[in-house]
């Protein structure tokens, strides 16, 4: 008897999943008077037809032109335009733990050199360091013994482009 019962169980389980199996297809078998099989997909073509115009929204702002003065027209305006070193044309007395921002390492000196030229000529800092760390070159700028100097010169170096540029513990030259 409980053999009978799991059997009719089985029986309608299989059914079941054959019949739902067949019915979820979308494709439709027939055969034609030729005796070939013929094969339909069916396809839904879904139409959007909500319009949105109603709900968009306009909007209307008052033009005030704008009157800036051509000092703040440079990037920097505000920051020095030349370098905050002041050690121009001084001699080096001794060197003392500061900090200098690196700018990047790179392996090809005569790309370390252009990108030396390159952030010369972008920041107006005349100390500007190739340093031969085995086998990378490191850019280096700066000779500061204040934090917050190297951390704006860091700043201002990032928002030029430089984006891996940090600042760094260094020995650094002391100017008299």
């Amino acid at each position: 008897m409980k053999t009978k019962l799991i059997v009719v169980i089985l029986a309608i389980i299989i059914l079941t999943i054959g019949y739902t199996g067949c019915a979820s297809s979308t494709k439709t078998t027939k055969t034609n008077s030729g005796g070939e099989k013929e094969t339909k997909t069916e396809q839904k073509i879904f139409v959007e037809d909500f319009d949105i115009t109603p709900y968009k929204t306009e909007i209307n702002l008052k033009e005030k032109p704008l009157k800036i003065p051509k000092e703040s027209l440079d990037a920097w305006y505000n920051y020095p335009t030349e370098s905050t070193d002041n050690n121009q044309g001084k001699t080096i007395v001794s060197t003392a733990v500061g900090y200098r921002v690196r700018v990047t390492s790179t392996d090809n000196l005569e790309q370390a050199d252009k990108l030396k030229s390159e952030v010369y000529s972008k920041t107006n800092q005349k100390h500007i360091y190739i340093i031969f760390d085995p086998p990378f070159y490191r850019i280096e700028v700066g000779d500061f013994l204040d934090i917050s100097a190297a951390r704006d010169l860091r700043f201002k170096l990032n928002q030029l482009g430089y984006n891996q540029a940090i600042v760094v513990n260094e020995t650094v030259n002391v100017f008299k």
